[in-house]
């Protein structure tokens, strides 16, 4: 079995030994020090630059991710986790669907992103291709369009380049 899979399961850890469940109560300050967490949470079908130990997503792995609804919900909660961090949040109604926007604690989680040349604008390249790879591009697409707003809203806080990688993921 895929260690990604097991991991995404709850059955195994990573290499560096943490579970899908103990990286869901990080606190903020954590999830923006350590770098080597996001490529389990958020695999893609190429090498990590910038870990070793990172999974690859292959044609088995995504079938998985697309066959079963469990994993994909634990994808959400994942997804969840960092719109937190991101100071973002899920608004969903019948009439809008998925949409997600500025949650209470946006003001002060910010500064941690939403600035030219963060390397959280990877992560967030990162995010947006894996939810689409893996059943969730709706949730991708509802990501962009937030992240679209904002841009809209203070262009100098996002490279236009770095735009173009976003919509590009999606």
């Amino acid at each position: 079995m895929s260690a990604l899979l097991s991991f995404y399961r709850g059955e195994s850890a990573n290499p560096e030994g943490r579970k899908l469940e103990d990286i869901w109560t990080w606190q903020r300050d954590r999830l923006e020090n350590v770098h080597n967490y996001i490529q389990w949470l958020f695999p893609l079908p190429e090498p990590s630059k910038f870990s070793a130990n990172a999974p690859i997503l292959d044609e088995f792995v995504i079938e998985a991710f697309l066959a079963d609804k469990e994993l994909r919900r634990r994808l959400y909660r994942s997804f969840k986790l960092l719109l937190d961090f991101y100071g973002l949040q899920f608004v969903t109604s019948q009439e809008s669907g998925v949409h997600i926007s500025k949650a209470a604690n946006f003001d002060a989680r910010r500064q941690y992103w939403l600035r030219p040349m963060n390397h959280n604008h990877l992560r967030i390249t990162r995010i947006l291709s894996s939810l689409s790879l893996l059943g969730l591009k709706a949730y991708a697409k509802a990501f962009l369009t937030c992240l679209q707003e904002l841009y809209q809203e203070d262009p100098k806080a996002i490279a236009p380049n770095t735009m173009e990688f976003w919509e590009k993921a999606v």
